[in-house]
């Protein structure tokens, strides 16, 4: 039975923004948590990769499996204030992209600061 107050060990599955979000609260509560990813590094949707599936229907089981739906000119389509959080807002970083409805790079750096990792 859970109880108020105790610390758990936390899995969760995902290191895109609502994975990645959903550990902050967790480690914020106390919690010891783990974060699952099938890519090599945190960003989901964000995770830019230039490489394409070699086998658009998936039949060749010795294909390499690439995870992004991601394009390299891609903007979101929130505002950055829509994006961010109450205590950690989505600001326009120096040198980073000034735009309301920035590229995917800023979206990426903004996750992976959320839980202070660089990459």
């Amino acid at each position: 039975m859970l109880k108020m107050g105790e610390a758990y060990e936390v899995a969760v599955v995902g290191g895109g923004f609502a994975g990645l979000v959903t550990a902050r609260e967790l480690q914020r509560e106390g919690h010891r948590v783990t974060v699952f990813e099938k890519a090599n590094n945190v960003g989901g949707t964000w995770l830019y990769d230039p490489r394409v599936e070699t086998d658009l229907l998936g039949l060749d089981p010795n294909r390499e499996i690439v995870h992004s739906s991601l394009y390299r000119s891609l903007r979101v389509n929130l505002p950055r204030q829509t994006m961010g959080l109450l205590d950690y807002p989505f600001v326009a970083k120096e040198g980073g992209d000034p735009r309301y409805f920035p590229g995917h790079e800023e979206v990426l750096r903004f996750l992976r600061t959320l839980l202070g990792t660089s990459g």
